[in-house]
């Protein structure tokens, strides 16, 4: 009997340690993370809902009027102030406002901008040029070496004329709004400005044409119904019963109608078993303050819960300024140089870091901000509530240290990651401490003039123990150089996992940068980066990810491990070996002007990367050098995972219709400038069967037909083809989302 309960034990901390649950039961959290398809069903879930607004309904249907209303004999521009405590869903309700149909129909610009307590009026401005979408990402690039009297020009002149929509979301301020509207051309068009504000006297003095709307807190009716849908989502139909429901409400009536306290609870009892519930709420009623639950409660709670490397995940959150939209992409780099993911058998390291950014959201811990193909989040952000709990659980456990120039009280000269939000003086990094303890060093922001070799020396001198640095947005300007190049010390940081470089102007890498042997993420991206001479970095094979314009000679060498390349030109492609690149899942290869040399381009040459994803071609010569009927046949075994493809300013030889709507997993396909061969497109019956996306942008063509059965799974279908062809023919059922030009649909 004793033996035998022994094992009971035994099988019962197995279950708990891999996480395994009862059939009827969640999942639960803390268990092994390789289960790729219980994270993807969780990631559709999550993040195919609509976002949920409730007891939002009214309101937004008061604003909405207001902002579709046609003043008669006045229309000019007019605002809307949202405000109220925080956590009340101002924001949300702005979101759900600015995505209106209606609302999209009717205002020609739309822009998004974000301001926080510490703001600069330049980055606003920067961020509404972004947001409307009608600057390429080079022209973006360029405006960020403009002063800011230029981009109010630049703004205003674009705005004119037209009817916008610009929502300034979270203005601590009056000033902050009298810095940014001259940029705002104030005529007759009806235009309007949304602003969200937690002070009252702001709402109501930002201008004399506004209207101040108070956010409520919830009835207990709408909080409850906000917590059933997030609290019971991951529950079978049916195992909620009566006395969860009476235990979740009594909880729910301690959070007072405050939404983002109700769903990080929610969050939180979401990933626990009914029969855990109890306890749950025993604790909660334990830290009760003024016979309420706070947020700060239900994080400490939840911040408990976690597992180690997710609670280290979240802290690193805290590096980011406030309201900061923050790249996935780059964020998952970060925590992979720190260490925070490790890879199994299932999942790399970059898999894994995505992992605990995804049950993070799924904890209503962070909001995912864009979301791309299939669930895919591509940026986040954090409330600035729990941003601020981050903060403070940051600082107690000694995670990192934010300098700001305003404060200048000593810090701790033992922890191991600074940030720096605001910009640096002259003697900063010159006149420090040595910090032995220092593994990251993380600028964000911008800053011109900066001394190059100064600061690298500084840094080698004095913290080369990093594991990242990132100095991204700092323009560098060198003495006494024409070309702009990081000094031959970086090599000198051998224990760099991640370096970040981008916009700094720089134009050529040092060959001590050999050194740097464990490099897992180099990040020399940005319009003001161009490295036209040799780069050779053949020594670094552990790297992972490579971004940065080379235009001239790129060697890489024997990178087994390499994921991301981003770009290289035709030339340096030619000349890789592609066998030692089968882990590339993301690659561009752009010609764009000058490129000192080029070649072309064709299939052979991807025939070895199998695990290819995302698929970026710029390039004039593009072939498939093989007769068409034998690419059609072997296409899904070149690329049988791609999901999306771009072809830009290619002149074809030869259709690839035929081959690439034989592409097994294509969901993004966009073709731009672009010879087509003949003039004559045509996409076939149970063509492109996982297709979501196709824009054909000034691509030259006289004839385009898509049958009735072609793209059975197409959501956004945009076509801007050269000139006007003499027949356009697509089936019905794309008519209620296609955008641009079309003539005839059967």
């Amino acid at each position: 009997m004793r033996s035998l309960k022994r094992r009971i034990l035994a099988l019962t901390r197995k279950r708990e340690t891999y996480g395994i649950g009862n059939l009827s039961e969640p999942p639960r959290e803390g268990g092994n993370v390789s289960s790729l398809r219980v994270r993807e069903l969780r990631r559709a879930r999550s993040i195919d809902q609509e976002e949920l607004v409730v007891g939002l309904e009214d309101d937004a249907k008061i604003l909405l009027e207001k902002l579709l209303a046609d003043d008669d004999g006045d229309r000019k521009r007019y605002m809307i102030s949202i405000f109220g405590m925080g956590g009340l869903g101002k924001t949300a309700l702005a979101r759900k406002l600015y995505n209106s149909g209606n609302v999209k129909r009717r205002f020609e610009y739309r822009a998004w901008t974000y301001v926080s307590q510490e703001y600069k009026t330049r980055d606003i401005l920067m961020r509404i040029i972004r947001s409307l979408g009608v600057v390429s990402a080079e022209e973006t690039e360029k405006m960020r070496m403009y002063a800011e009297e230029e981009l109010e020009v630049y703004l205003y002149s674009r705005l004119q004329g037209k009817r916008y929509l610009v929502v300034v979301d979270d203005i601590w301020e009056r000033e902050a709004w009298d810095s940014l509207k001259r940029a705002l051309p104030c005529n007759s068009n009806g235009n309007r400005v949304i602003i969200t504000t937690r002070i009252k006297a702001v709402a109501e003095g930002v201008d004399e044409r506004v209207y101040a709307h108070k956010l409520r807190f919830l009835t207990f009716e709408e909080s409850w119904k906000l917590f059933e849908q997030k609290a019971f989502r991951n529950m079978p139909c049916g195992s909620v019963n009566e006395d969860l429901n009476k235990m979740g409400k009594e909880m729910v009536r301690k959070c007072s109608g405050l939404p983002l306290a109700i769903v990080v609870l929610a969050g939180l009892l979401s990933r626990k078993r009914p029969s855990e519930w109890t306890d749950m709420c025993a604790c909660l009623w334990r830290r009760l303050k003024d016979n309420s639950i706070h947020i700060s409660t239900v994080f400490d709670l939840s911040f408990k819960e976690m597992q180690h490397e997710l609670k280290l995940c979240f802290l690193y959150l805290s590096i980011f300024p406030e309201d900061y939209k923050i790249d996935v992409e780059k964020l998952i780099h970060l925590l992979v140089a720190e260490g925070f993911a490790q890879e199994d058998d299932e999942m790399t390291m970059e898999d894994t870091a995505r992992y605990y950014i995804e049950e993070l959201i799924d904890r209503c811990l962070v909001k995912a901000e864009v979301i791309g193909r299939r669930g895919k989040v591509l940026s986040c952000r954090v409330h600035d509530l729990l941003r601020d709990v981050a903060i403070k659980k940051a600082k107690e456990l000694n995670f990192v240290h934010v300098y700001n120039e305003k404060q200048t009280s000593s810090s701790s000269s033992n922890y191991r990651r600074e940030v720096v939000h605001q910009l640096m003086n002259s003697d900063y990094l010159c006149d420090r401490r040595v910090n032995k303890q220092m593994r990251s060093f993380l600028f964000f922001g911008e800053r011109k003039g900066v001394t190059l070799e100064s600061y690298v020396d500084a840094i080698t001198l004095k913290l080369n123990l990093l594991r990242v640095l990132n100095l991204g947005g700092l323009q560098f300007v060198c003495k006494g150089s024409i070309s702009l190049s990081l000094p031959d010390v970086i090599g000198e940081l051998i224990h760099l996992r991640y370096l970040g470089i981008a916009h700094t102007g720089l134009r050529c890498l040092p060959a001590t940068i050999s050194n740097l042997q464990i490099l897992q993420t180099l990040d020399a991206s940005g319009y003001s980066n161009k490295f036209e001479q040799t780069t050779d970095l053949s020594n670094l094979t552990s790297l992972r990810h490579l971004m940065g314009r080379f235009t001239g000679k790129l060697m890489i060498g024997k990178a087994v491990n390499l994921q991301t390349l981003r770009c290289i030109s035709s030339y340096s492609w030619s000349i890789l070996k592609h066998e030692f690149l089968q882990n590339l899942r993301e690659l561009e290869i752009n010609d764009s002007k000058p490129v000192n040399r080029t070649a072309p381009v064709d299939w052979a040459s991807f025939s070895k990367l199998t695990h290819l994803r995302v698929l970026k071609l710029e390039v004039e010569a593009f072939t498939l050098t093989s007769k068409s009927e034998e690419a059609v046949k072997v296409m899904g075994l070149v690329f049988p995972s791609l999901e999306s493809l771009t072809l830009v300013g290619s002149e074809l030889e030869e259709d690839l219709m035929p081959a690439l709507q034989k592409l097994p997993r294509l969901e993004d396909l966009v073709l731009k400038d672009c010879q087509w061969p003949e003039g004559n497109m045509r996409i076939r019956a149970q063509g492109f069967g996982l297709l979501r996306k196709f824009e054909l942008i000034n691509v030259t063509l006289h004839e385009l037909q898509i049958d009735e059965e072609a793209m059975p799974s197409l959501m956004e279908l945009n076509l801007r083809p050269n000139g006007r062809p003499r027949k356009v023919m697509i089936p019905g059922r794309l008519r209620a989302f296609a955008q641009g030009f079309y003539i005839t649909c059967e």
